[in-house]
């Protein structure tokens, strides 16, 4: 019982070190840091939203290659600047993607 309590002591002590250092890291990285346009990404959702299409359209554009794509955690994310320059090519060419 005492290695136990002796265990649980340490383990106290290497999260409070863990949570001393983070606060002096989250004081010197800025609060709020300015996200760039081109780097917004958006869910599937979103995107099937601005299209109007469904799911199984946005991921056979996905698989073909009309559309990147990155996926994180099992999640799809699209480039916001890119869909929405593909939205204006469909406008374009008459509601077809390319």
């Amino acid at each position: 019982m005492a290695t136990l309590n002796s265990l649980l002591h340490t383990l106290r002590q290497l999260l409070k070190i863990q949570m001393d250092q983070l606060a002096i890291l989250s004081k010197l990285v800025p609060a709020e840091l300015p996200v760039k346009e081109e780097e917004v990404w958006l869910h599937t959702e979103e995107v099937m939203e601005i299209f109007k299409k469904s799911r199984k359209t946005i991921y056979n554009w996905r698989k073909t290659g009309q559309l990147r794509f990155k996926i994180n955690g099992g999640t799809c994310y699209y480039l916001k600047a890119d869909i929405y320059s593909s939205v204006e090519e469909c406008d374009r060419v008459g509601g077809n993607l390319r």
